[in-house]
């Protein structure tokens, strides 16, 4: 009987030993481990390790951050993100995370300034010019959102988002001609999007081109769209 409580004791006894003995490197490793297999509250328990040994480590706060955005934690990223940011000023991943997370709690100004500061430090990083493009159509500054889309797409034309994103700013500026150039754009990159032939459906009806119109919008339900087969049933002979 002694001799199996102590069996039980002794690893638990070596594991905390070489618990202690980790480094915020080696939490880091495992949280990273662990965030590639989406096992998020894990990974925070080894972000807060390493943080705990390194409270300087910028990535550790970073990573965490993921990690709570991820779980829609979004106060606790930007906590972290805010954290990175003052121990890696020029991190620009931090700064386009910490403005996503902005967007996902609906404060667009707060997200706009912090894509702005990424592309301050790299007027390259596409991604920003897209993100801050839909930023400002929340905030229904249409003609902004337009020059970041142009700018993003002059960077990555191969986008097919870029195109469906700047198509629906056409939209409601009700520049309808414009949004369907960009929609077609958008299916020729990208022909299994159902929301691609449904928005162009529209676009196309407020144009007076029924039939081609209807024609989307029955791709769009063969594609599962339901709100499609409402339409069909108001508008469609």
């Amino acid at each position: 009987m002694y001799k199996k409580l102590f069996s039980l004791i002794l690893p638990a006894l070596i594991v905390c030993n070489a618990y202690s003995q980790q480094s915020a490197s080696d939490f880091l490793t495992s949280g990273n481990k662990k965030q590639e297999k989406q096992k998020y509250k894990e990974a925070i328990d080894d972000y807060s390790q390493a943080i705990k040994l390194d409270p300087d480590n910028g990535m550790a706060y970073f990573y965490r951050g993921n990690s709570r955005f991820e779980i829609e934690d979004y106060k606790g990223a930007l906590e972290d993100y805010s954290n990175c940011i003052t121990r890696k000023g020029d991190f620009t991943h931090a700064y386009f995370n910490r403005g996503n997370t902005y967007y996902e709690m609906d404060e667009f100004q707060k997200a706009i300034d912090d894509f702005t500061s990424v592309l301050k430090l790299d007027s390259s990083y596409f991604d920003c010019y897209f993100d801050r493009a839909n930023a400002y159509f929340k905030l229904e500054k249409f003609d902004e959102a337009i020059r970041d889309f142009n700018k993003g797409l002059k960077l990555k034309p191969e986008n097919a988002n870029g195109y469906y994103d700047r198509a629906n700013t056409y939209f409601y500026k009700e520049e309808f001609k414009k949004a369907l150039e960009d929609y077609n754009k958008a299916v020729e990159l990208n022909k299994d999007n159902a929301s691609f032939y449904f928005n162009r459906a529209i676009t196309k009806i407020n144009l007076d081109m029924i039939e081609e119109g209807c024609s989307d919008l029955k791709k769009a339900e063969s594609m599962g769209d339901t709100d499609a087969k409402e339409y069909i049933k108001e508008i469609c002979p």
